[in-house]
């Protein structure tokens, strides 16, 4: 199942947090004519030898989406620290 959820936090000193919970739904709509376009053309992208040796890599696509559930990113410095979530 692919993540559904990305939670992004900020923290500042002397100042409240921000966090934001952001459906990930939401990014996938605009997405889906791409992926549309895409299976269109891999037939046609199969033909040629330089191209068929990138299309393991879009099998593999959709496998790499559904590995990022679970990811999680921190980032410090000295006046911020940004989190990052993926569910």
């Amino acid at each position: 199942m692919p993540p559904m959820l990305m939670i992004f936090r900020l923290k500042r000193p002397e100042r409240r947090p921000i966090s934001l919970y952001i459906p990930l739904l939401l990014a996938y709509i605009p997405l889906l004519p791409l992926v549309l376009l895409a299976l269109v053309s891999l037939p046609f992208l199969a033909i040629s030898e330089k191209t068929r040796q990138y299309l393991p890599l879009v099998k593999a696509l959709p496998s790499l989406l559904i590995a990022t559930r679970g990811t999680r990113v921190s980032v410090e410095s000295n006046d911020h620290t940004i989190y990052l979530y993926i569910k």
